[in-house]
């Protein structure tokens, strides 16, 4: 996180939440990046990636802000006190957590402000509607980097979670791994849905709803991987009461059920896809509560 409480194991639904929407901004960037690789920078789907990754952000940052104990002092995680120059610990995973944050939001702003200009809402200069970034050499070179950083962003978190030494947290090594790969279902359902609520589901929609049933999968054997590595006193935290219940509801919400919908898409393909997005979503929320709210409900 970006401050210090007076609790440091007091995680609170205010960190759940950031959590949760901070991955679905790295994954839906991502999401953007699938589509400029294959040429398709520029569709109204990696639009709308680009347009939802840097308010999410922005969002995220203000639930970090908001939970810290002093909220006014946010920026001291990121600046030098006195000397007012950039600070980085990297022993620090908060303060690399911190510039991670940053750097991502900025990549996502610009990619945000990319798509206003493709809608044709205003000018810069030379940055119009028919010269935007995304869409070019440039754009694929910076959704790459962007992309990675949305990766790092979407495992910081699980990251934060294992270097403590709180019971359940640190006792397996596959929260980052479960992290990233919740961070990219959901932010990739999360474009799928937007896309077919508010248009035709064209073949740009359809192609991400096809990467997503791989990535469901991978995050399905994460899943597993997971639940596995959980021994001694782990498997008590998470596997019973309330932790376990979420964990098994989210495994069917997000990874059984948006397969099956898949297999049967041909009978209802708009209504399949919105369906699978929404069950993806509130899947990858109920993974997040189950890791991050079991232990301490222990």
């Amino acid at each position: 996180m970006l401050g210090e409480r007076a609790n440091p194991v007091h995680w609170d639904w205010l960190v759940l939440l950031e959590m949760f929407v901070a991955g679905v901004a790295g994954g839906a960037y991502v999401a953007a990046v699938i589509l400029e690789v294959s040429g398709r920078g520029r569709s109204p789907a990696a639009r709308t990636a680009h347009l939802l990754a840097f308010p999410l952000m922005a969002l995220a940052t203000l639930l970090l802000i908001v939970d810290l104990a002093r909220p006014e002092r946010f920026w001291h995680m990121a600046v030098m006190n006195e000397r007012f120059l950039p600070m980085l610990k990297p022993w620090s995973p908060m303060s690399l957590g911190t510039w991670l944050v940053i750097l991502f939001t900025l990549f996502a702003f610009v990619s945000f402000v990319d798509a206003l200009i493709a809608r044709r809402l205003f000018t810069i200069g030379g940055w119009r509607y028919d010269r935007t970034l995304h869409g070019t050499p440039l754009g694929l070179a910076w959704s790459l980097v962007g992309g990675l950083l949305g990766l790092a962003v979407g495992i910081y978190s699980g990251v934060l979670l294992t270097v403590g030494n709180f019971p359940g947290w640190g006792q397996t090594w596959m929260i980052p791994a479960v992290y990233v790969s919740t961070a990219m279902i959901t932010g990739v359902a999360a474009v799928v849905l937007i896309q077919a609520l508010v248009g035709p589901t064209d073949a740009d929609v359809v192609s991400l709803a096809d990467a997503n049933v791989w990535l469901i999968a991978w995050w399905l054997v994460n899943v597993v991987v997971f639940l596995l590595t959980l021994v001694g006193g782990g498997a008590a935290i998470f596997l019973r009461g309330v932790p376990l219940i979420a964990i098994l509801v989210a495994i069917v919400l997000a990874g059984i059920v948006p397969l099956v919908l898949y297999a049967l898409r041909p009978i209802s393909l708009k209504g399949n896809l919105v369906l699978s997005a929404v069950l993806v979503l509130v899947g990858g929320f109920l993974m997040r509560y189950g890791i991050v709210m079991g232990p301490q409900l222990h």
